[in-house]
């Protein structure tokens, strides 16, 4: 491993990066926050003080114009995702990029095809509860047999954003529910069963006024079992998963967002019920790592092109 850090910039000041990602950042081994930008310069400044981050920008053109950055993370709305992706990659810029990296399969293919002009550059989409450790614990059970033939994921995401003002109510911005967290549902459903679903079916409610998904249910269909999920962003915060074998059942209490907190494995055989506790882990933390080394050493993402082009191809056949 080379051990020099990789420097970032932050392209926006968005709270997810304020409140989640940029303090996990500074938590790394591989990572240097060297700049953050935002259309306003005293909003980037603002937050470049209250972390110590060496520079502000008052333009996303100008952090990219910057030599000294190597990689971008991008909390913007989902609109701008595709637009700040391309313009990164061409000014030299690795990207780590918030799902769902892009809107339809058009904008995916758009990225893909700008990627391949840049083959020494990185693109990943953040899908960071893929890097806690439970899920590695979840994946060696299942592989060992622990609950025999995998036959079904369920799935719950939901949380209560009434705001009209808020991204994830903003329709044009690519709000509502299914865009915002029934696509770890869907992404896990896929990692899970190792390929991709042969059917798909969906069923959304939307709020009258705002137009978004407030409420989605899916089924994905796969050659041998099946997924099920339900998302909402107007219901009381909850999050599980439950994972049904032909001999046993694995439930994960904190399946997306298990930050800084206990994580909780329950594995059930007939009447025995176990319960594995693991230590608390930042996802973040470990997904910036990630990406670091695979700039440093070439290594494989986790989280691959392909991969993030399926999943919104799932997306796109729930929205039918």
């Amino acid at each position: 491993m080379d051990n020099k850090k990789v420097s970032w910039g932050i392209l926006g000041t968005a709270q997810i990066a304020i409140k989640k990602v940029i303090p996990a950042m500074i938590q790394t081994k591989f990572c240097s926050i060297e700049a953050i930008a935002s259309r306003y310069l005293s909003r980037a400044q603002s937050v470049a003080d209250q972390f110590q981050i060496k520079k502000a920008f008052g333009s996303y053109e100008d952090m990219l114009l910057d030599p000294t950055i190597e990689a971008i993370y991008i909390p913007l709305p989902n609109h701008l995702h595709v637009e700040w992706i391309i313009k990164s990659l061409e000014d030299g810029k690795h990207v780590l990029c918030e799902k769902p990296i892009g809107m339809n399969s058009s904008e995916m293919m758009l990225i893909n095809k700008t990627q391949r002009k840049y083959p020494e550059l990185r693109v990943m989409e953040a899908f960071m509860y893929k890097f806690h450790p439970q899920w590695e614990k979840v994946k060696a059970l299942i592989a060992q047999g622990s609950i025999g033939e995998l036959i079904h994921l369920q799935t719950h995401f939901s949380y209560a954003q009434l705001d009209p003002y808020n991204i994830r109510n903003q329709k044009k911005m690519g709000g509502g529910s299914l865009y915002d967290i029934g696509c770890y549902a869907i992404s896990l459903a896929r990692w899970l069963f190792k390929e991709e679903p042969i059917k798909v079916k969906g069923l959304s409610e939307y709020d009258p006024e705002m137009k978004i998904d407030r409420l989605t249910s899916g089924i994905l269909q796969f050659r041998k079992g099946s997924a099920s999920f339900t998302c909402g962003t107007q219901m009381e915060r909850f999050q599980v998963a439950n994972i049904f074998g032909s001999k046993g059942k694995i439930g994960v209490k904190y399946p997306f967002n298990c930050l800084d907190q206990e994580a909780c494995i329950i594995v059930s055989q007939g009447s025995d019920t176990h319960e594995i506790l693991l230590e608390p882990s930042n996802a973040y933390s470990l997904q910036i790592d990630h990406f670091s080394k695979a700039i440093r050493n070439l290594e494989p993402l986790l989280i691959s092109m392909s991969d993030s082009i399926n999943n919104i191809k799932v997306i796109e056949q729930l929205n039918d």
